[in-house]
């Protein structure tokens, strides 16, 4: 089902015209003394209160208005849309319209989405603990720590079993990790270890409360990668310094909950293989896998880019600093950065850039950017992306997951990524860009923060 949400300031409009039909909506009943509502202003209040509460009112769209129609029309597109439920396909496409203060007003469409439907998000979890590990240094600076930073280096210390001591970083600027590093790698090339570094630094209970307060209901992160052997529930100490003096410590946290992942569709695959490569003949369950929705990954990543225009509790407080080398750090290819440094050969432009970049290992000029974070694991790929054509001055947001797994076996490292999930990403990128490079905008947007992070 194709759905529209209007701009945000619909909702004000829509409210006030509420207010003026209150007074024609009640009556007055003396025989009690109470006032009564009609039934028709009673739904209409209940409509208004739950579009108010979501911050999305969605509508549903013919389909000849309907920009993601168009852009999924695409013959190249055809062979996997058609079988959308085998490739498990969800798409999210967000047209951004500046006013004229330039400020950016979001109208997003969807393909096939189900806030419910489970896939595996797989790295995609590693940007809101980027964003959340930022605020928190900041949070900690605020306390009563004014010399905390991002780039304080620390320590990790080892109390229980498959624990280990982490004080060097060969790849970071002076040898020793901070927190700063980590977000860099995790952006650059999707680092594993970088993301369990912020897992320790922020705990399991801290991440899940503090997206759930932000209203990111459809995700949970409860794992660590690659580190099967650990205890999910306990947090390293850990300790930041300046030079050699101490600036802040935390102790061990423990998460006592049992998390169990609610979502629909957790059996998957008619068989898998386990680690001695024995194929067991039954689905493979990720009940106690991460979950992160698409539509929450689509307003992590507004969150995260385009902050000034949330609502408060969707914020992340992020010293100024932090934010542009976030924004940076989300829009350079790995062989731009300088710390950590990176073969080109072994990480081309297009590495973690799926959409429009991702079926080909050429060098790009840079004129189009992708400012995003990629997911790939048990055959599933997902971008979630705000693309810029600084020459055309285009904008818009994109996100889509695709399973690419049609023999239904997983762990076997033998999934439809070259063939099917990147040509599809790719060609998928190229299609909004061409759609929405053509559609009349009434402000031209200024794009020049954008162009000064990647200079």
């Amino acid at each position: 089902m194709t759905k529209k949400a209007p701009p945000t300031s619909y909702f004000w409009h829509h409210w006030l015209f509420l207010y003026k039909k209150i007074g024609t909506s009640l009556t007055f009943r003396p025989e009690n003394g109470i006032f009564y509502m009609n039934k028709w202003f009673i739904v209409t209040i209940l409509v208004a209160a739950l579009a108010g509460s979501c911050g999305i009112f969605k509508s549903q769209t013919p389909p000849s208005d309907n920009p993601i129609t168009q852009i999924l029309a695409k013959p190249s597109l055809q062979q996997v849309l058609k079988k959308k439920d085998i490739y498990g396909v969800q798409i999210i496409y967000t047209q951004i319209d500046r006013d004229e203060k330039q400020v950016p007003h979001f109208t997003s469409w969807s393909w096939n989405v189900d806030s419910a439907r489970y896939f595996y998000p797989a790295s995609m979890v590693k940007m809101p603990l980027a964003l959340l590990a930022l605020e928190k240094i900041n949070t900690i600076k605020a306390s009563g720590f004014p010399r905390m930073s991002s780039a304080a280096y620390y320590m990790l210390d080892s109390l229980r079993p498959n624990q280990h001591v982490y004080k060097k970083d060969t790849a970071a600027p002076n040898g020793k990790p901070s927190i700063a590093q980590d977000v860099r790698a995790i952006f650059a090339t999707s680092d594993n270890q970088a993301y369990n570094h912020l897992f320790d630094f922020l705990g399991r209970t801290y991440i899940n409360e503090s997206l759930a307060q932000r209203g990111f209901n459809q995700t949970g992160i409860v794992h660590r990668f690659y580190a099967a052997d650990r205890d999910q529930a306990y947090a390293q100490p850990i300790t930041f310094y300046d030079d050699t003096r101490g600036l802040f410590k935390e102790g061990e946290k423990i998460d006592k909950k049992k998390w169990r992942n609610p979502q629909k569709g957790l059996l998957k695959g008619e068989g898998y293989v386990t680690g001695a490569d024995s194929l067991v003949k039954k689905p493979f369950d990720f009940a106690t896998k991460n979950w992160f929705a698409l539509p929450d990954m689509e307003m992590v990543l507004r969150a995260a880019l385009f902050p000034q225009v949330m609502p408060p509790e969707k914020q992340f407080k992020i010293a100024p600093d932090d934010l542009k080398m976030l924004h940076r750090s989300m829009g350079l290819f790995p062989r731009e950065f300088d710390y950590p440094k990176y073969n080109p050969t072994a990480f081309w432009d297009g590495y973690v850039k799926f959409f429009i970049f991702g079926d080909t290992k050429d060098q790009q000029s840079g004129d189009i950017r992708s400012f995003n974070k990629v997911g790939e694991a048990y055959g599933t790929l997902t971008d979630v992306a705000y693309i810029v054509d600084f020459k055309t001055n285009t904008e818009f947001i994109l996100a889509a997951t695709i399973l690419c797994n049609t023999d239904g076996i997983f762990n076997d490292d033998k999934y439809d990524y070259d063939n099917t999930g990147f040509p599809f990403l790719a060609e998928l990128g190229r299609s909004a860009l061409e759609y929405d490079r053509k559609r009349p905008r009434k402000v031209k947007p200024d794009l020049s923060y954008w162009k000064e992070r990647i200079e």
